[in-house]
């Protein structure tokens, strides 16, 4: 072959695009050394830290909520007692006019009738109080754990172990088992201890294991999805959306 410009070049030859000559150097392998910067333990990166739980221990804290006072309980008693008896004061009333004027009538017959209506109507209403009773103590008490007076004054009973409704029947025991709360002398004693028991519960409670906690009032409004573990993940721009590549969409450009 005829080399223009005299001979062929000397030296080792690369071929046309290939890689360069000599020692290259070498990328390492594996992560990088040094001291890496630890996450806290139950963190993870990019994630606000969660607070540690509320010790047990503090002023009426318990498992299954927080302790209702003896004032709060008070007042739904209150309220469950004062449906029936204004039932009977009504009743009451009534039977006294209709007899009244059954009596100054003068009529033997009509004061007899007077009297059958009135023993009839007090008959049906104490039945209907001793049905409303039954109902709002022990059905919806064992099954929503809020009597009436309860969901007025923002408590309910629950069992001590599972934080749950007690059911029906355990609720009606439990109304039975107030017996004992005045069982010393007629006093009601019973019904005070939670004015100094630790649980703040009374005989009744003792013996069926039922405390009474405050029910926690409910946010108004919608609320934002919660993550698991009671925290948010960052939000980044465009979040739930595919990344968009850059020219993404566009046809290549020429050169």
């Amino acid at each position: 072959m005829n080399y223009p410009y005299g001979g062929p070049p000397s030296g080792p030859q690369q071929p046309y695009g290939g890689p360069p000559s000599g020692p290259q150097p070498q990328q390492p392998f594996g992560p990088p050394s040094g001291p890496q910067p630890q996450q806290p333990y139950g963190q993870q990166p990019g994630y606000p830290q969660q607070y540690p739980p509320q010790p047990y221990g503090a002023p009426g804290a318990h498992p299954a909520g927080q302790l209702a006072e003896w004032g709060t309980r008070a007042l739904g008693y209150l309220i469950d007692g004062a449906i029936p008896m204004a039932v009977v004061v009504v009743m009451y009333i009534i039977s006294g006019v209709v007899l009244s004027g059954a009596a100054s009538s003068g009529d033997s017959d009509s004061v007899a009738t007077a009297g059958i209506t009135v023993a009839i109507i007090a008959g049906v209403l104490y039945i209907g109080v001793a049905v409303f009773t039954i109902w709002n103590t022990a059905y919806r008490r064992g099954t929503t754990g809020q009597t009436l007076g309860q969901k007025v004054a923002k408590i309910k009973t629950v069992s001590e172990f599972t934080g749950q409704p007690i059911g029906f029947g355990s609720a009606f025991l439990r109304q039975i088992c107030h017996v004992v709360d005045s069982a010393i002398c007629g006093l009601p004693i019973g019904w005070l201890s939670p004015t100094w028991d630790e649980k703040k519960q009374t005989w009744a409670d003792k013996i069926m294991k039922t405390v009474v906690v405050t029910v926690p009032e409910t946010p108004q409004g919608p609320q934002p999805p919660q993550a698991p573990g009671g925290f948010q993940p960052p939000q980044q721009p465009g979040y739930g959306q595919p990344p968009q590549q850059p020219g993404f969409g566009q046809p290549p450009q020429q050169w």
